[in-house]
C-alpha cells in the first residue's frame, strides 16, 4: 500500500503554484480537533488521499513542457503542436455545448438575472428546475475533478472550533438544497489566539480545501431578508478554504455562534465570586449602600468586560470573513458555471495529451504500456516536474482515447495509439463531420 502523499503548505496570501516542496503527513487524527504542539496548532482531516488530481499546470505549460522532452526531431515537435491545437478544439466544442445547456438550465435559478422574460420563448421554472440543473452541474464538477462533501461533513465542519475560538452551531434544515464540492488539498498557516494557548499568540496549521463549489437553495416561504430568495439557486466558488472556516462559505441564516462554557464562566465568574466578598464584608462591618454599590462594580465590570471580549471576538471573525471573502472568491452563480467549465475542459484535455504523448513516445519499446504501467509513468513525470504528488486519473483518460478512436488494447492488455500523423487525419475527419452542414453527413 502506497504511503500518504503530503499536503502542501501554503502561507495565507501564497498561491499553491509557488511552494515547490510538501509536509509529509504522518497519519489521520481526529476530526475536528486543535492540538497544541512546539510548531503551534494544528487540524487535521480524517485519513484521505491527499494526491492533487487536478494537473496543477496550465495547459499552455504543458504543451510547451511536452514539446521540449528530449529525443524529439523537429517534424515530430511540429505534429506534436498540430496534434495538441486538434485535440484542444476538439474538446473546446464539446464543452462549450455543455457551458450552453448549463446556462439555459441555470436561466430560471439565477438570482442575478436582467433579462426580459418572452412569452412562449423563455424557459420557466418548474418543480423539476432543481434537479434538471443539480445533475449535469455535477457531472461537470466531476470531469472537473471536484469530490462531493457528505452532509455530515459539512456539518462537522461548521462546528469544529476555528483559529479565534469560536464554535459556530449548523442549521442546515433551512436549505432545500445544500452540497459542497471540493479538489485539492493543502495547507493554510495562520496567527490565531485561544484558551489553550492562554491567549498568546501561536501559529496554527490548518488542512483547507483548494478549490471549494457551494450550491444552495433556501426552503420556500421563509423570511430571511429583503437580499435573500428562496426561488433561486445559489452559486458560490471559492479558494484555499480551510476546514473549520466552512461558516464563512455558508449563509448566515444557516449557522449561529455558539457561546462555549468558557465563555459563559469568563462572564459569570467575576460577579460569582465577588458576592462571597460582599456578603463577608456585610457580615464584618455595616456599609452604606454607595460602598455596597463601589465592592459590586469591580465584579460587574469584570463580567461586562468579559461578555463584550466575547463580543468583540465575534467581530473580529466577521471582519476575517469579510476581508477573506473579499480576496478568496472566485465566482457567483452564472460566472461558477462558466469558471468550472472552463476547468473540466482544461483537465479532460491535460489527461487525454499526457496519456496520448506517452503511448505515442513507447509505441518503440519492446512491449506496450498496460494501464497501471502507464500511470505509474505518467504520475513519476508529473512528480519530477511539479514536485508535487498527483493522483493522474488514467482510467479516464485511456477512455477519452478510445472514444476519440486513438488506442486500442491488445488481449495482453497492451494499449497501442495511432501514429500521430494518422492520429491528426482522425481528429481531422472528426472535425469535418462536427461542422458539416449536411444533416445526413452529420
Amino acid at each position: 500500500m502506497a504511503t500518504t502523499p503530503p499536503i502542501t503548505t501554503l502561507t495565507e496570501g501564497e498561491t499553491p503554484e509557488e511552494v515547490s516542496a510538501a509536509e509529509p503527513e504522518s497519519g489521520a487524527a481526529a476530526p475536528c480537533e486543535c492540538e497544541s504542539s512546539e510548531t503551534g496548532l494544528e487540524f487535521h482531516l480524517e485519513g484521505i488521499d491527499n494526491r492533487e488530481r487536478a494537473l496543477p499546470v496550465r495547459q499552455g505549460d504543458l504543451n510547451r513542457l511536452l514539446l521540449a522532452e528530449p529525443g524529439l526531431s523537429q517534424g515530430n515537435r511540429d505534429l506534436l503542436a498540430a496534434f495538441g491545437r486538434i485535440l484542444g478544439a476538439t474538446f473546446h466544442d464539446e464543452f462549450y455545448e455543455k457551458l450552453r445547456s448549463l446556462k439555459e438550465l441555470y436561466a430560471p435559478l439565477d438570482p442575478d438575472s436582467d433579462y426580459i422574460p418572452l412569452k412562449d420563448c423563455t424557459r420557466r421554472r418548474s418543480e423539476r428546475s432543481d434537479e434538471e440543473f443539480l445533475g449535469p452541474f455535477a457531472e461537470a464538477l466531476v470531469r472537473a475533478n471536484y469530490d462531493p462533501l457528505p452532509l455530515h461533513v459539512i456539518e462537522e465542519a461548521v462546528a469544529a472550533p476555528n483559529e479565534m475560538g469560536l464554535t459556530y452551531v449548523p442549521d442546515l434544515s433551512l436549505f432545500e438544497h445544500i452540497e459542497v464540492w471540493v479538489r485539492g488539498y493543502i495547507r493554510i498557516t495562520r496567527d490565531c489566539r485561544s484558551y489553550k494557548t492562554r491567549y498568546l499568540k501561536r501559529t496554527a496549521h490548518f488542512d483547507a480545501y483548494q478549490r471549494l463549489v457551494v450550491a444552495l437553495k433556501f426552503k420556500p416561504d421563509l423570511k430571511l431578508g429583503p437580499h435573500v430568495r428562496s426561488d433561486v439557486l445559489y452559486l458560490r466558488m471559492f479558494k484555499d478554504v480551510p476546514h473549520v472556516d466552512m461558516e464563512m462559505h455558508l449563509p448566515e441564516q444557516g449557522t449561529k455562534v455558539k457561546m462555549r462554557w468558557i465563555d459563559k464562566a469568563q462572564i459569570a465568574s467575576p460577579i460569582l465570586m465577588g458576592i462571597p466578598t460582599i456578603l463577608m464584608k456585610l457580615f464584618v462591618a455595616t456599609l452604606s449602600t454607595a460602598a455596597i454599590g463601589g465592592l459590586m462594580i469591580a465584579p460587574i465590570s469584570a463580567g461586562v468586560n468579559s461578555f463584550f471580549g466575547f463580543r468583540r471576538a465575534k467581530q473580529r471573525h466577521l471582519n476575517a470573513m469579510i476581508h477573506r471573502l473579499y480576496y478568496l472568491s472566485l465566482a457567483n452563480n452564472a460566472s461558477v458555471i462558466t469558471r468550472l467549465i472552463d476547468s473540466a475542459e482544461d483537465e479532460e484535455f491535460k489527461e487525454a495529451m499526457l496519456a496520448y504523448f506517452f503511448l505515442w513516445r513507447a509505441a518503440g519499446e519492446p512491449s506496450p504500456l498496460t494501464v497501471p504501467a502507464l500511470d505509474a509513468r505518467i504520475e513519476k513525470f508529473l512528480r519530477a516536474k511539479t514536485g508535487i504528488a498527483i493522483k493522474y486519473e488514467v482510467g479516464d483518460a485511456v477512455c477519452k482515447l478510445f472514444r476519440l478512436g486513438l488506442v486500442r488494447r491488445d488481449a495482453q492488455g497492451g494499449l497501442h495509439v495511432l501514429p500521430i500523423d494518422e492520429a491528426l487525419r482522425v481528429l481531422d475527419r472528426q472535425w469535418d463531420r462536427q461542422f458539416r452542414y449536411n444533416p445526413e453527413a452529420r
